[in-house]
């Protein structure tokens, strides 16, 4: 089989980065923080942005040596077995399918209720997954560039509404009591979902020019992500009141309306629709780059690591996820599937999949800063699994059962004997 075209730069890989970790949580998690836990709700971002440090940087070091469409299952492959690789990459694919349709009917959400048309809860998802499908049809070097634009547009946005808002009301310090152990626990688990996606990134190292400069991509990105929460935060504390229950829904548009007056509803539409946007877009090229992946390493059918000839674009791949992603969407906007739970179970399964990552960091990387970094991630990967309760514990309890289940299909796929050939 062969391998990806190598398009992807520096600059490139950095916004897709952003336009992947920049989703959902953006637009909800700063409000919801605030809401719960008024001007100490900077220590739970603070503490997440400090945790996920070490997982970035086993990430960012897997991906430097060994970059691959499928991302976390073949890191798991190289440090322990075939088996633990297979289960990781199904564990992935069934965390994205289940995400990035929630991401896409969040903007429906979103442009319904700001708009007035009830029709947009489902038609933004269908059109938006629609969208990201024939973009990374057309190939990474214009998925790319799309989301260049897209994300440095919003990333002015964003940066005018909050200086806009702190220079109309000042600057308002964060406060420093500490908040209720149990609402700091909540709060804490609910953003440290902000700080996931890197994981998603992963599987367009392949295409990378340049892995060495991996590392890199992974510490701008995060710099900047980081930068944009605390913008964000400030800008909340500086211009809404943590008692208003606007924030547990709309808190860009509070913003933007505090900040612009009349301009804040038509801003903040454009910035949810961007935003929305730039994830999907993302997410799907990542997607089907990892169901690619899984089926050149006979994971999945044979028929998904097809490449076009002039591009080397898995065009088959791109489709059938497309395809199954605007199924799933429609699905949830009729009510079989609920929306939360589509997050609940992506969340709780990347989470999982980042300790795999840890955990194939450590068998591979040695030196005593790589023990200092596996010791970092146990106790990033074990605090946030004990303070996130029964939800976060299901998927490790669903992730050992696929492990279980793919065990034994192995096992069963061994003992079977060879179909006996006709003799002539």
């Amino acid at each position: 089989m062969k391998d990806l075209h190598k398009s992807l730069g520096g600059v490139v890989g950095t916004f897709l980065a952003l336009s992947t970790i920049l989703g959902s949580g953006m637009m909800i998690l700063p409000g919801i923080s605030y809401h719960t836990l008024a001007r100490s709700a900077w220590m739970p971002w603070a503490v997440a942005a400090l945790a996920v440090v070490p997982l970035l940087y086993c990430y960012a070091w897997l991906g430097q040596r060994h970059p691959s469409a499928s991302g976390v299952a073949h890191y798991a492959g190289v440090a322990f077995n075939p088996a633990l690789a297979r289960t990781a990459g199904t564990a992935a694919t069934f965390a994205l399918v289940a995400g990035i349709p929630a991401t896409a009917l969040t903007g429906g959400h979103y442009l319904a209720e700001f708009t007035g048309a009830g029709a947009l809860t489902w038609l933004f998802p269908v059109l938006v997954l629609g969208v990201a499908t024939a973009v990374a049809y057309a190939g990474t070097g214009v998925s790319g560039r799309l989301q260049v634009v897209l994300v440095i547009a919003l990333f002015v946005m964003i940066v005018c509404v909050a200086l806009v808002a702190l220079g109309s009301n000042g600057v308002r310090a964060p406060a420093t009591r500490l908040p209720p152990s149990g609402s700091f626990g909540m709060v804490l688990t609910a953003v440290f979902v902000a700080f996931t996606g890197w994981e998603t990134v992963a599987f367009t190292f392949e295409e990378h020019k340049r892995p060495d400069i991996i590392p890199r991509v992974f510490a701008a990105s995060y710099v900047i992500v980081v930068a944009l929460y605390a913008l964000l935060l400030l800008s909340l504390f500086a211009t809404v009141d943590p008692d208003d229950d606007g924030l547990r829904s709309a808190p860009l548009l509070l913003l933007a309306e505090r900040a612009l007056g009349g301009l804040g509803r038509p801003v903040a539409l454009v910035l949810v629709t961007g935003v929305i946007t730039a994830n999907v877009l993302a997410s799907v090229l990542a997607l089907s780059r990892l169901v690619f992946g899984m089926a050149r390493d006979h994971h999945l059918p044979a028929a998904l690591a097809r490449l076009r000839e002039r591009d080397g674009n898995p065009v088959t791949a791109v489709v059938a996820v497309g395809t199954l992603l605007v199924l799933i969407a429609v699905l949830s906007t009729s009510g079989l599937v609920p929306l939360e739970h589509l997050f609940t179970f992506s969340g709780g399964v990347y989470f999982v999949l980042y300790g795999v990552g840890a955990a194939a960091f450590a068998r591979l990387a040695t030196g005593g800063t790589a023990r200092v970094v596996t010791v970092l991630c146990a106790v990033t990967v074990l605090g946030v699994t004990l303070l996130a309760g029964p939800s976060m514990w299901l998927c490790w309890g669903l992730f050992a059962v696929l492990f279980a289940v793919v065990i034994l299909t192995r096992r069963r796929n061994a003992r079977e004997p060879e179909p006996e050939r006709t003799r002539i």
